[in-house]
């Protein structure tokens, strides 16, 4: 059902998407999904967690291949080449319509609270800094990696937002020649 999910919510976007749409899709009865999630809110914070989950064994998986993603300055191509797919265009949706449906936000933004101290925990652990200079790389790469997704969406310029991706990595790249975290602090201004 979460992959049906993903889909139904990629295509026709969050307030598109309903939960008669998505039993057919995952070819189950209405009656059967609600009994296996309770809620359609619980069911998006439930596509949020996979989501979460696939992407952090995916970058586990790249970074063991090829050895990208060792560096700070790698993770915006890292995280370009995952979050513009529907998968993560469908968690942007849903965490979208957090802001005007509290059902939603009660379900869901907890479920990214949870992955956002995840993702915190593996980054500090690979380039240490202390957890509010973690947090502000992180989401200085990630939010604006979604960013730049939804602008390929709506207009696609590939070059222009491929170079935007590669002028953040240069940047980190120069801010951080050590590729760690602590070579940061010296320019963040985090308390």
């Amino acid at each position: 059902m979460v992959q049906a999910t993903i889909a139904v919510v990629h295509e026709h976007g969050y307030a598109g998407t309903n939960t008669q749409t998505i039993a057919r899709r995952a070819g189950v009865s209405r009656g059967a999904m609600l009994h296996h999630f309770g809620t359609r809110a619980a069911l998006m914070a439930e596509v949020v967690r996979h989501v979460f989950d696939g992407e952090m064994a995916e970058y586990e998986a790249t970074r063991l291949a090829t050895g990208l993603g060792n560096r700070l300055e790698d993770w915006p191509k890292i995280l370009w080449s995952v979050l513009g797919r529907p998968s993560g265009m469908a968690v942007l949706e849903i965490l979208q319509a957090t802001r005007s449906d509290a059902e939603l936000a009660q379900s869901v933004i907890p479920m990214q609270e949870e992955v956002e101290r995840s993702a915190l925990a593996v980054m500090r652990s690979a380039f240490g800094g202390d957890e509010t200079l973690a947090r502000t790389v992180m989401r200085l790469m990630v939010w604006s990696v979604r960013g730049l997704s939804i602008a390929e969406r709506y207009l696609p310029h590939r070059e222009e937002n491929d170079a935007a991706i590669a002028l953040l990595s240069g940047l980190l790249g120069l801010a951080a020649p050590d590729g760690k975290m602590a070579s940061l602090a010296r320019i963040a201004n985090t308390p």
